[in-house]
């Protein structure tokens, strides 16, 4: 599907109003048919909770069109047809990326490989000699330009990408943001020769959750995940989390026990991920994957979205009722609450995109939702 020019306004319209997230997005869509007709019935939402739904301006759009021209961005739609296939599959994937380089790099098979941004000097040059050797095999190396690992993996692909391979930085700023500073060179140089996307539209504030939520992204455009020193609850393990719910290989480099840095790495060996020791461990595995056509497929669903019927009110009613007696502020799983009340799918995601939009739930990784409690001052 291509999108014309008006099409693509409503698209970026809907992405960004308030409280319209990936996956009310997408549900949005498949319930109303298309972005103009779903702007055209988020009024209907209002009363429904705390406060009045704020639709994105005619304004707001031109801004973002502008920051786009003046910046050389290339917006991609999740609907179009060179939107990265492989993050496409995945149920939160953007419904826009911003973009700048290559966007062709996007649709090839890639390995992400991330870890502690207080790296060790032979971790450091790990990640450059795997990013290096995976992208001399026509890999392209993912990450999140940040220091430490991400930087060297980064480096190593740069440094041989003699028509094969490439790089992809995934960002948690704005895709003309460049954090950290230091890294500033690199981002140039990715620039001209790799590919930086983010989610974020241009201008946004710059929050801690924004570098969570790039993980997904991460894992997202990834076959596989590699990880070279990570300390226990680090950003690095929650991309680890987002690929296993993604369905991608996981690899791990193990380290010394003594060293709180390979504590995530070994962790991750001992629960079953592949440990890597040289880059063939990983080709060794990829290649099988690929000569058996397991590659050629995303994994994680197929890129058209099913069209939700739409339903009576009474029904919507009791629905509302049940949902909002289910859910408290521990995060519960979508399918579990589906199961508990025995609601259909349907129903319960025409409802929690109610709740989503009315400030009344948070969605959670891992398809959990909890409710939002509204503090008493």
């Amino acid at each position: 599907m291509e999108l014309t020019e008006k099409q693509k306004r409503d698209y970026l319209k809907l992405s960004l109003s308030e409280n319209v997230g990936p996956i009310a997005f997408r549900d949005l869509i498949r319930y109303f048919g298309s972005a103009d007709k779903a702007l055209a019935h988020l009024g209907d939402f209002d009363g429904r909770g705390r406060r009045k739904l704020k639709i994105a301006t005619d304004a707001q759009v031109d801004a973002q069109l502008d920051y786009v021209q003046r910046n050389n961005v290339q917006l991609l739609f999740s609907v179009e047809s060179d939107y990265p296939k492989q993050l496409r599959a995945i149920e939160d994937c953007p419904p826009v990326l911003f973009c700048k380089g290559h966007t062709h790099l996007l649709n090839e098979i890639s390995v992400a490989i991330v870890g502690t941004r207080s790296a060790s000097l032979n971790g450091q040059n790990l990640a450059r000699y795997m990013g290096y050797t995976l992208c001399e095999h026509g890999y392209v190396i993912t990450s999140g330009l940040a220091r430490g690992i991400d930087r060297s993996a980064h480096e190593g692909a740069l440094q041989n990408m003699n028509g094969k391979g490439g790089t992809i930085a995934v960002l948690g700023t704005d895709v003309c943001s460049i954090y950290p500073q230091e890294n500033k060179e690199l981002y140039e140089h990715i620039a001209e020769r790799g590919c930086l996307i983010s989610e974020m539209a241009g201008g946004s504030t710059i929050k801690p959750s924004c570098f969570s939520r790039r993980n997904r992204i991460i894992s997202g455009l990834s076959r596989g995940v590699l990880v070279i020193e990570a300390r226990l609850g680090s950003g690095s393990l929650v991309t680890v989390r987002y690929a296993l719910d993604q369905g991608r290989e996981v690899f791990a480099v193990p380290g010394n026990p003594l060293d709180d840095r390979s504590a995530g790495p070994n962790q991750m060996i001992q629960q079953g991920a592949t440990l890597v020791s040289r880059p063939e461990d990983i080709i060794s595995v990829l290649d099988g994957m690929k000569n058996a056509y397991l590659l050629f497929e995303p994994a994680g669903g197929a890129a058209t979205l099913d069209v939700i019927q739409p339903v009576q009110e009474d029904d919507l009613q009791k629905a509302r009722q049940l949902i909002e007696e289910s859910l408290g502020a521990e995060p519960v799983d979508i399918d579990e609450l589906i199961r508990q009340t025995g609601l259909t799918a349907q129903l319960v995601h025409i409802v929690l995109v109610e709740m989503e939009l009315t400030d009344q739930i948070e969605r959670h990784p891992r398809n959990r939702v909890s409710k939002l409690y509204k503090v008493k001052e």
